[in-house]
């Protein structure tokens, strides 16, 4: 009876697992604004922001993608490619674009009133449209291995008007290597701030080039704190630099290694105190 129960075991927790930070990205294939796209194929070797919201023609998922398409610049700049989710048809997805576009250029204009000389140079900069790739997963099989089905998801109702659309907002930033850095839900109605996932982004990225952590409310720019198992004789080694600050004997910090060394977006971090 016991070797009965084994593998049943194991199928269960396979069955029941959830997707977790760590874990590799499954692959699939998805029907997309962009055509039909392999997932590992597409990302290569780039950062990818996975995203789901809830349904479109809604005016919290317009104000969401547009503000995605307003910060495309800046995430291709850190090698990251946007990719967004609904259970919608594709047929809604390309009815709906232009929509948050419009919403999308009202973000311009309003950064354009902005009169520090860091976003006045952003001014010029272009805003491109809606430019990711939007899934159409009608059958909702891409978001439930995700873990995205709302509880209240009804896959044969219209995206428009329905008070519980079937996919929550969730975000999966997941590195080159096709594993799962972070993950983040919303509730329904609360919009994401895509400034803070382009601060995650930058704090991944600088977390797993330097071997460094970074603390609370940190931008690009700020200190980041030294791993505990590198011991203080090792700072120089590691970092070529013997100034730190030790606030405790386990929280030491030092400069953002490599933030001015000839990198011409030492600015970027100003963009999150829009």
């Amino acid at each position: 009876m016991k070797y009965l129960l084994i593998p049943l075991l194991i199928l269960f927790n396979c069955i029941v697992h959830a997707l977790q930070i760590g874990d590799m990205t499954p692959d699939f294939n998805a029907n997309t604004t962009k055509g039909n796209l392999n997932f590992y194929k597409w990302s290569k070797d780039s950062w990818v922001v996975l995203f789901s919201h809830p349904g479109d023609f809604t005016p919290v998922c317009t104000t969401e993608l547009a503000y995605a398409a307003f910060l495309q610049p800046e995430f291709a700049d850190k090698n990251v490619k946007l990719i967004g989710l609904s259970v919608d048809s594709l047929e809604d997805h390309k009815e709906w674009i232009p929509h948050v576009n419009a919403y999308k250029d009202k973000i311009k204009t309003e950064f354009s009133l902005e009169k520090s000389l860091d976003k006045f140079t952003d001014v010029f900069k272009s805003r491109p449209d809606v430019d990711y790739p939007i899934i159409a997963d009608t059958s909702m099989e891409i978001a439930k291995i995700f873990d995205m089905i709302h509880p209240n998801a009804n896959p044969n109702e219209s995206a428009f008007g329905i008070k519980h659309k079937a996919t929550i907002r969730s975000v999966y930033i997941i590195s080159p290597d096709k594993k799962i850095q972070t993950i983040l839900t919303y509730p329904m109605h609360v919009g994401r701030n895509f400034y803070e996932i382009l601060r995650t982004v930058d704090a991944l990225q600088v977390a797993d080039k330097y071997k460094v952590s970074t603390p609370a409310n940190w931008n690009p720019g700020d200190e980041v704190i030294v791993p505990t198992y590198i011991t203080n004789d090792m700072i120089e080694e590691h970092y070529s630099t013997n100034d730190f600050t030790e606030h405790q004997q386990y929280l030491r910090m030092i400069e953002q290694p490599g933030f001015y060394q000839g990198n011409k977006n030492r600015n970027k971090s100003r963009i999150y105190k829009k």
